[in-house]
């Protein structure tokens, strides 16, 4: 039996220390095991050596009853690793691979339906994705809201862009600009304000990820809910069972739902 006070553990990559979603995945996970009487260890390090070098320390010192494991791939080397030390575990994996172990699998594409579908009913003439990421995670290059091409701009500057973009809309013509960050979003509305540009009449200002930011800004932003805390609290709960040796195959998170505000 396992000691009810032992610990869950979890090591988070440098990267994934500034995403929402993560950020409330991860603080969602605590919530069952404090519930049950156990404790939670994050660790952050650098790279998947790092990573695996923890988990072999773990192994060793004992404490830690199981760990969770955030964005797995195919053939990912920590599985193989937790499975030679022994160690129970739940991951969190896209939809899109196959899983013989406990898991919480995430839809790559659930975000982009959500944010599409809402767009097909929205009030634009133009839509707008302006992001500073190599490869845009919503849309990639090509995507379509019903009968209407959204737009990809990928720029360093993210927010002078953007503020360019939505200073040449009109009320006759209104634009839709969707961000990857809230901060950002934040800055832009508060530019495109100061410039006399009336959101959401001209533009529309869409976050890709809900969060305490676009909740609390000076007009509340409309942003996608992709379930960062139903996710966690669901890994927490799969955690707990894992350690305990009790039966846990997979579960899907819960879709993603566009958060509608006083931007859009």
């Amino acid at each position: 039996m396992t000691d009810p006070s032992a610990s869950i553990g979890l090591v988070i990559r440098h990267g994934r220390d500034d995403d929402p979603v993560a950020d409330a995945v991860v603080r969602a996970i605590a919530s069952p095991l404090l519930a049950a009487g156990m404790r939670f260890v994050t660790r952050s390090v650098t790279d998947e050596e790092a990573e695996l070098g923890t988990y072999r320390l773990w192994a060793r010192a004992g404490g830690i009853a199981g760990v969770v494991l955030l964005g797995v791939g195919e053939q990912d080397a920590r599985i193989r690793l937790l499975r030679q030390i022994e160690m129970p575990f739940v991951a969190l994996a896209p939809a899109s691979i196959e899983v013989d172990y406990p898991a919480v699998t995430v839809d790559a594409t659930a975000a982009s339906t959500a944010l599409t579908a809402f767009l097909d009913t929205h009030h634009s003439s133009r839509c707008v994705y302006v992001t500073g990421q190599q490869h845009p995670e919503p849309f990639g290059g090509d995507a379509v809201a019903g009968d209407r091409a959204i737009e990809v701009v990928q720029t360093d500057d993210v927010v002078g862009e953007s503020v360019r973009i939505g200073v040449s809309a009109s009320e006759d013509a209104p634009l839709t600009l969707v961000l990857d960050s809230d901060h950002d979003a934040d800055l832009i509305l508060g530019a495109l304000e100061e410039r006399g540009v009336r959101v959401p009449e001209a533009v529309a200002l869409i976050c890709w990820s809900d969060s305490l930011v676009c909740q609390s800004a000076s007009r509340p932003i409309t942003a996608i809910d992709r379930r960062g805390r139903e996710i966690g609290t669901e890994l927490g709960l799969a955690a707990i069972a894992a350690i305990h040796g009790e039966p846990f195959g997979s579960v899907a998170a819960p879709a993603p739902v566009v958060v509608i505000r006083e931007t859009t």
